[in-house]
């Protein structure tokens, strides 16, 4: 099943446009706690950890694409 999913038309798209969603959306929610400050661009930047948001993004992104591949393979067999 794995495969299946990782092979599927569309799933690295789908985990592509997912991961820059929920990229942002840390993004934001972290500027945001910062109370919107401009400082917090320079202070994303210089951090050792600047690397730590994108692959949240992605293994968020690769998570939510895989059960949404998952169920829909799962209903596609079910249907048979």
């Amino acid at each position: 099943m794995i495969k299946r999913i990782l092979t599927h038309p569309g799933f690295w798209k789908s985990v592509l446009f997912l991961s820059l969603m929920y990229l942002l959306i840390l993004l934001v929610i972290q500027w945001f706690i910062t109370g919107f400050s401009s400082e917090f661009i320079t202070l994303l930047l210089g951090s050792p950890k600047v690397w730590m948001v994108p692959i949240a993004g992605f293994i968020a992104g690769f998570m939510v694409s895989y059960g949404k591949f998952w169920a829909k393979l799962k209903r596609q067999d079910k249907n048979r």
